[in-house]
């Protein structure tokens, strides 16, 4: 009951994190966001809502399974690149949607690729099932760089 409990907690913090977000982002749609020039696969906005929304409670289910895990140098490793990523993962909405810097939301992005690439590598080989919950949150940041991308270059 314990171990569900804390699975329930992880889910509604991330959930209200990226409530939190969406209010952020939802302040500079226009006409900020409607003027600038977007890629033509950039998708409609309620699906961003619909995607984040899975995206963190996977998250939320692959950081509650790393702390599940016992405490080697592999685990600490992964804790601490996922918890890393996760930072800048919030960090990117204010970046972009409050102070309007596109070019370091880019580079935070770039980072946070990367930063999830590297734990995806560690990830199948020391806990398979968080290597899959994280995949499709590494897809769509990836995706998510390539529509910023576009953006900076508008």
């Amino acid at each position: 009951m314990k171990k569900t409990l804390q699975l329930v907690m992880w889910i509604l913090v991330l959930q209200l994190v990226g409530y939190a977000m969406g209010a952020v982002t939802e302040t500079n749609l226009t006409p900020w966001y409607a003027s600038l020039h977007k890629s033509t696969l950039t998708p409609p906005g309620f699906v961003f809502g619909i995607v984040w929304g899975v995206l963190y409670v996977l998250l939320a289910i692959s950081g509650w399974r790393l702390y599940q895990e016992n405490k080697t140098d592999a685990m600490s490793r992964l804790r601490i690149i996922f918890l890393t990523q996760l930072v800048l993962n919030w960090l990117w909405t204010p970046l972009f949607f409050h102070l309007h810097w596109v070019g370091a939301a880019l580079i935070c992005l770039v980072a946070i690729v990367l930063l999830t690439t590297f734990f995806l590598f560690l990830a199948w080989r020391e806990l398979r099932a968080v290597f899959w919950l994280m995949l499709p949150y590494w897809y769509w940041v990836c995706f998510a760089s390539y529509l910023n991308f576009v953006i900076w270059l508008g």
